[in-house]
């Protein structure tokens, strides 16, 4: 840990921050503790979730006797004060308008000023005003540039684009990003910026292989038997997670590997977001022709994902787009073969394919057949679980990824 120095003010600012749902927001949550004790006060600003990330628990919320633009009372969550503002459901300028300016005028208030602002995602161009004034007030701003940006098709659109992220990017003190391939992604956006590469970091006694008593002893708590064998992927059930093609090779997994289970860890993004229906369809229609329904489980969203990682026999990832991808490297920690699809912004922090992982095309048919070949060979499952969580022993566990955060927020804090 870091050697104690004089305490900074760092605002965590996001509208989607609490209650955290996407992986960016759970993991600054799981960062928080460490901080503290780096010598770092933490604020949370945050909103209400957009309609389409809106639960059924949240429904259950008094959010909706707020007016838009009220703060929402809310006791400290572990000791971290958290400013809460009612927002907008839909997305655009008046959500983004609204929760701005409640961070500028949070910032603005005797004894509230920050030393430092680490924003997260979304993080609109038009949010360019509001940088401009933290700026003038001598705040330090900080981006996690956690997901590549989605571009538009049409060409002058692509260009006008650019050009925002780039009016955008001039207005940041340092842009992280969680690997090297994600930094030369955005390096063109960043002339006048600290950009800074910090990966993800692993709780290495949360995530952690399971000894023989302890792997019974999970499985039997989730209702699964000793000699099953477990696929297990985790995320949000969203087409950009690519759930359909991994259904797409379950069907023909299941038939040669008849105690076999598939568990699907992750909120139904699906079931909430009313655009993604007919993807439900297609997910739902993919379990019935599988054959093997009965052994596919849609978990949702849980707060024990460790205990299905250590009772797996196999993680299968098959996103598209990914800023770094954590889950992989929880997945690693904890002993697992870790089987891969290529994505946009696969970094080299995840070993080399055929050591620390497996490679593999993004066909069905491909897929199955690596899955298979896993399942049925012990000797490989080890080595390759071995090997991958010696290498993120190595370099990511989480209290060496703290110290670089909080060194540079100090940094930072002295020269905003």
């Amino acid at each position: 840990m870091a050697v104690s120095r004089e305490k900074i003010h760092l605002y965590l600012a996001s509208p989607i921050i609490y209650p955290p749902r996407g992986g960016a927001e759970l993991r600054f949550w799981r960062y928080l503790p460490g901080l503290l004790q780096r010598d770092i006060d933490i604020t949370v600003v945050t909103g209400t979730p957009k309609a389409k990330k809106i639960t059924d628990s949240d429904r259950c919320q008094d959010w909706y006797r707020y007016r838009e633009g009220e703060n929402i009372p809310l006791d400290p969550v572990n000791g971290i004060p958290v400013y809460q503002v009612r927002l907008p459901d839909e997305t655009g300028w008046h959500r983004t308008i609204i929760f701005n300016q409640k961070l500028l005028e949070l910032c603005r208030r005797s004894g509230q000023k920050p030393d430092v602002i680490q924003l997260l995602t979304p993080l609109p161009p038009r949010s360019i005003p509001w940088l401009i004034w933290l700026k003038m007030l001598g705040i330090a701003r900080v981006f996690a540039y956690t997901l590549p940006p989605r571009e538009p098709e049409n060409h002058f659109s692509r260009i006008t684009h650019r050009w925002l992220i780039r009016q955008l990017y001039q207005q940041l003190n340092c842009l992280i990003v969680s690997s090297e391939v994600t930094k030369d992604m955005v390096a063109d956006y960043t002339s006048s910026c600290r950009l800074e590469v910090i990966p993800n970091g692993v709780d290495l006694e949360r995530f952690s292989p399971a000894n023989i008593a302890e792997r019974r002893r999970l499985r039997t708590s989730l209702g699964m038997k000793h000699d099953d064998q477990l696929i297990v992927t985790v995320g949000a059930v969203h087409p950009r997670k690519g759930v359909d093609l991994l259904l797409k090779a379950w069907g023909k997994v299941s038939t040669r590997h008849p105690r076999a289970h598939l568990f699907i860890v992750g909120p139904r993004h699906d079931q909430l977001d009313p655009a993604l229906k007919e993807f439900s369809c297609i997910l739902e229609n993919l379990v019935k022709d599988s054959g093997a329904a009965e052994r596919v489980h849609f978990t949702g969203s849980v707060e024990n994902v460790e205990e299905y990682l250590k009772v797996a026999d196999v993680f299968v990832f098959v996103s598209k787009k990914e800023g770094m991808g954590n889950v992989v490297l929880e997945a690693m920690a904890s002993g697992l073969p870790v089987i891969l699809t290529p994505f946009t912004g696969l970094p080299k922090a995840f070993g080399v394919p055929g050591r620390h992982y497996l490679l593999v095309q993004r066909d069905a048919d491909m897929l199955a057949a690596k899955i298979s070949i896993v399942l049925g060979d012990a000797e490989q499952r080890t080595t390759l679980g071995g090997n991958a969580c010696q290498l993120v022993k190595e370099t990511m566990g989480l209290e060496q990824i703290l110290d670089r955060y909080a060194s540079l927020y100090h940094k930072l804090a002295c020269h905003p």
